[in-house]
């Protein structure tokens, strides 16, 4: 069943208050485990068998997922925008930002090929980097100009 969701789905994320972001691509978060021992021998048995042992020895995560989605979509955009502006200060004059007060909530639902839900909530969401595309060049003529956020979370729950 999760092959399924992997291999021929449809997805759609929303924020609070952003429901009409077309959202052509969701990349993150990463986990990795590190194992200790494992390559070298801890002992010999009998007849000369080594033996191995490989535990945990960390994992490494990230809590950032990545939007990539079309420009062009002004109501979208100008809210991922304005609420950007509102949780990062101006670089050179500074300021009160609301970092804390602006946290949201997001929700990445997929669907299987037969209409199922697989829903993951994304808790005190908060925008890293915006990458904002100005124009395209002659050089990318039938390309859609995309921009990408960076949005860093605290918790992560599976509701379906």
């Amino acid at each position: 069943m999760a092959d399924e969701f992997l291999t021929n789905s449809k997805f759609y994320f929303e924020i609070d208050g952003i429901t009409d972001l077309l959202v052509k691509k969701i990349s993150g978060p990463q986990i990795s485990m590190d194992v200790a021992g494992g390559d070298a021998p801890i002992g010999c048995t009998k007849g000369g068998v080594s033996q191995t042992q490989a535990t945990i020895g960390g994992v490494k995560y990230n809590s950032a997922i990545t939007l990539t989605f079309v420009a062009g979509n002004e109501a979208a955009q100008k809210k991922l925008e304005d609420w950007y502006i509102k949780c990062h200060s101006e670089a050179f004059s500074g300021g009160k930002i609301e970092a804390r007060t602006s946290r949201k909530t997001g929700s990445l639902t997929i669907y299987d090929g037969d209409g199922k839900e697989m829903r993951f909530d994304f808790i005190d969401l908060f925008p890293g980097t915006l990458k904002q595309i100005g124009t395209l060049g002659g050089d990318q003529s039938g390309q859609v100009a995309e921009d990408t956020l960076e949005l860093k979370f605290t918790k992560v729950v599976r509701k379906q």
